[in-house]
């Protein structure tokens, strides 16, 4: 790697690594309202019947979990691409 390359690469990563967080927690935060939403539909709909609500937590807790793993990978590409391109054309 040339000196030349090392400096392009890490004038990349701030770039790439912030569209990656920025998608990451735009996921996360769909996961949590996801599964908010859920939450409360079901015990709505249980106490509506009468029925005793069964709810897995684990299911609550790796919602977020999965929506961050969603929004890395779908941000991993235009994160790449963004980071390669001058601030205010990507921004266009």
């Amino acid at each position: 790697m040339t000196a030349l390359c090392a400096v392009q690469l890490a004038t990349l990563v701030p770039y790439a690594a912030q569209f990656l967080l920025e998608s990451t927690l735009i996921g996360m935060t769909g996961g949590v309202i996801g599964a908010g939403a859920g939450l409360v539909s079901v015990v709505a709909i249980s106490a509506a019947q009468r029925w005793t609500p069964v709810l897995d937590a684990r299911l609550a807790l790796a919602a977020p979990v999965a929506g961050a793993l969603v929004g890395l990978l779908a941000g991993l590409y235009p994160a790449l691409r963004a980071a390669r391109m001058e601030p205010a054309d990507a921004l266009r």
